[in-house]
């Protein structure tokens, strides 16, 4: 059955969906995703229709998720951080997307905040300025001041927007199943896993309420770090779809100029960048996913101000120690302890480590050996790891591949401003302390009980689990589930042969059966109605069994 049957209601986005994927050179893609029927155009046309422009795959499928909309722009920009599953041309592609769109009226703006905050802006703001100061697909913003004097900018989200990127995830889930249903990437990937961890990620990020709760526990983290300002939410002005936060002024990381003839000290400014993403990861395991350079000011007093709080990324103990253990591995040349590092994040497990895995790895340790740490690049090593998973086909968790794509846009804005950014040098002294602690020996014995507590737990549970699985046994109503994809298509053929045999049988039984209903009309003189009523039916059921049959054969082939 087809699933999309179940959302007709979504049938005018369906289609314009399919349209923009043929007209972009995808008709391939919409053939094998069942979508041709809503096009009301032949096979042929859909397979058929050329490229708009002599552009390559990858920024044919840029333009199209730009003419989709902001759902489908977002969900480019989260691929674009997915190297592992992405080829390295898709992901330069998807790089290039920006959200950013035409303003919204402020009559508009200004109606949403009365309606969310029930009062008149008038009442609210001593000032509001009609003119956004940036527009998003999500929303825009609008410089305000309050009648006690701050400073502040009011995030408001567009009218309307929930409602469509809702639909637009409901269609995605259905993409997403017959993807893995038809296609062997979305099988090896587990695409309705990622479609459903990128709804969940962009409908938090359409509650603008989780982007304060953000900004308000980072606000906390760094409350005693002198170099680092988050900006403070205003619970009052704000809700669901209204943030209204306090106002940073100064240059952006990347107004090299501006900060030149500011007198800025550039290395101490990259090093201060990279400080604080190391210190979310390794100190706090809370850190800030979407470090675009545009999210990072350079305040008065060389402090710098960081804002956007839409996209976090957590990391538990178990997920640091294991991070570090790969990192010190990496280093250290030791492909045993990376295998095992990459088993702990859940990556493999001991069955798919094949020889060519080693392999691969030991080529991957190698480039480290006699190589100054200051000439390893982030980019170049996540690069080279990502490239190895990519083609032993291993899918790393969401939230670690934000890790990786932090690091390296970290990596990038650093550079940026200091060409002459030693990364590994200032990312070393939070490795070594975050190792001290996590084999502190009270981080270990603290492990150790868990561990002892855990196991004393299984060894109450297992007498009840062994009886319980004997008297299922004993009662016969054991059942054993197993799953491989290869013996499940191999008895689809079968059973799709079976069937196809089946119609051949009931066939030639048919041309028997009138046959002999001939003979006994030509020898025993079977005359009237009834002989001429069954060889009607029997030539009509040849007839049709035949065309099931021949219908049969031909999907067997495609």
């Amino acid at each position: 059955m087809w699933p999309l049957v179940r959302q007709a209601r979504y049938l005018g986005r369906y289609r314009e969906i399919a349209q923009v994927l043929v007209g972009h050179g995808f008709g391939a893609l919409v053939h094998q995703l069942g979508l041709a029927s809503l096009l009301s155009l032949p096979r042929r046309v859909v397979l058929r229709v050329p490229p708009p422009a002599p552009l390559g795959t990858a920024a044919r499928l840029r333009e199209a998720l730009v003419a989709l909309g902001p759902t489908f722009i977002k969900l480019g920009q989260a691929l674009s951080t997915r190297p592992d599953l992405i080829p390295a041309e898709y992901v330069h592609e998807l790089c290039k997307l920006q959200d950013t769109v035409p303003p919204f009226p402020h009559t508009i703006a200004v109606a949403l905040i009365e309606e969310s905050l029930g009062r008149s802006v008038g009442e609210l703001f001593a000032e509001f300025d009609c003119e956004p100061l940036a527009a998003a697909s999500l929303g825009q913003v609008h410089a305000a001041k309050l009648y006690s004097g701050e400073q502040v900018v009011v995030k408001v989200q567009r009218p309307d927007i929930a409602g469509r990127i809702n639909t637009d995830l409901a269609i995605l889930a259905d993409l997403a199943a017959l993807a893995q249903e038809r296609l062997p990437f979305g099988r090896q990937y587990n695409l309705v896993e990622l479609v459903w961890e990128f709804s969940a990620t962009l409908r938090a990020e359409l509650d603008y309420r989780h982007e304060g709760r953000n900004a308000d526990r980072f606000r906390h983290l760094f409350a005693d770090n002198p170099t680092i300002h988050i900006p403070r939410i205003y619970w009052d002005y704000s809700e669901g779809r209204i943030l209204t936060s306090e106002r940073l002024y100064g240059l952006k990381v990347t107004d090299l100029a501006g900060l030149a003839n500011a007198g800025s000290d550039a290395p101490a400014l990259a090093r201060s960048c990279l400080e604080l993403i190391l210190a979310e990861i390794f100190t706090y395991g809370f850190f800030h996913s979407d470090p675009h350079p545009g999210n990072f000011f350079v305040m008065s007093g060389a402090v710098l101000g960081v804002v956007d709080f839409g996209q976090v990324g957590s990391l538990d103990r178990a997920t640091t120690r294991a991070l570090l253990l790969l990192l010190t591995s990496i280093i250290d040349h030791d492909t045993p302890a990376s295998l095992r590092a990459l088993e702990r994040l859940g990556l493999i497990n001991r069955r798919n480590i094949s020889q060519q895995l080693q392999r691969d790895l030991d080529r991957f340790t190698e480039n480290f050996i006699d190589r100054p740490l200051r000439e390893i690049s982030a980019r170049e090593t996540v690069n080279d790891l990502l490239a190895l998973l990519r083609r032993h086909e291993i899918r790393i968790p969401g939230p670690l591949a934000m890790l990786l794509k932090t690091l390296v846009m970290m990596e990038g804005m650093g550079k940026q401003i200091d060409p002459q950014l030693n990364v590994f040098s200032v990312t070393r002294p939070y490795v070594e302390r975050a190792v001290a602690e996590g084999f502190a020996p009270t981080e270990v014995g603290g492990q150790a009980l868990r561990e002892a507590r855990a196991l004393s737990e299984m060894a109450v549970e297992l007498p009840h689990q062994a009886s319980d699985l004997l008297q299922r046994i004993n009662d016969g109503v054991l059942h054993i589930q197993t799953e491989e994809r290869e013996l499940r298509r191999v008895a689809g053929a079968m059973v799709s042969a079976a069937n196809r045999l089946a119609v051949a049988l009931v066939l030639a039984a048919l041309i028997l059966a009138i046959g002999m209903v001939a003979i006994a009309v030509g020898l025993g003189g079977w005359t009237g109605l009834t002989p001429t009523l069954l060889l009607s039916v029997g030539g009509f059921a040849v007839l049709f069994t035949s065309f099931v049959l021949l219908v049969a054969l031909l999907r067997g082939r495609e």
